[in-house]
């Protein structure tokens, strides 16, 4: 047998739902199978899904197993964007973290504004 590096790929849950979905149809435990639960999977797949039972479990189970599978994997979730601040929130007066760089470069700004406009009224 040759080491063989096994590669992990992100799970989805959509394509969970997907194999999920295949239960309908007989072919249950394929979900599990993509997830890496290979003995439950290959247990649902010769019992029918524990009977029907674990595919009706399963629907409300493959978020967290996903997250688990992808949590194992290495794979974390995305970090929450924090929330926009409205124009309540937001006060007239400069921040405490205001550099006098950003003022500087406001100030040739409008250096440059001025001299253009002169320019134009030449």
């Amino acid at each position: 047998m040759s080491n063989q590096e096994t590669t992990h790929e992100e799970k989805h849950a959509s394509i969970a739902y997907l194999l999920w979905g295949l239960g309908f149809v007989g072919i249950c435990g394929l979900h599990r199978m993509y997830l890496g639960q290979y003995q439950l999977g290959t247990a649902m797949l010769f019992t029918f899904g524990l009977c029907g039972v674990g595919q009706l479990v399963d629907v409300a189970v493959i978020n967290q197993a996903v997250q688990e599978s992808n949590s194992k994997a290495g794979y974390h979730p995305p970090e929450s964007v924090p929330a926009r601040t409205s124009k309540s929130d937001v006060s007239s007066e400069p921040k405490e973290e205001d550099t006098s760089d950003e003022v500087d470069e406001l100030d040739l700004e409008q250096a440059s504004i001025e001299e253009t406009m002169k320019k134009l009224r030449e």
